[in-house]
């Protein structure tokens, strides 16, 4: 969770495959409980229907990482060759 993201209550029913798939996923993952399985399986899942969102912050702190590493260590492009040979190919 994102802070500062409140965290929205929600109470339902399930049918018994729900509460299978969730207690399969519980188990898998050595969770403790059927609402932390719910995430989890959001987590693993939620991708295919809406993307994370990813916080301004978060990107600007990449920013300046990639360029505190270009400002120290350059940019040197690696050739095909240079790139096969570190594969092992």
């Amino acid at each position: 969770m994102i802070k500062g993201d409140k965290m929205p209550q929600a109470r339902f029913d399930l049918d018994s495959y729900s509460t299978r798939v969730l207690d399969v996923v519980k188990g898998k993952y050595g969770l403790k409980s059927r609402q932390e399985a719910l995430k989890k399986f959001v987590e693993i899942h939620g991708e295919e229907y809406a993307q994370m969102r990813i916080e301004e912050r978060v990107l600007a702190e990449l920013d300046a990482t990639n360029k505190l590493h270009l400002d120290t260590h350059g940019f040197s492009a690696m050739s095909d060759d240079e790139l096969d040979e570190l594969l092992g190919l």
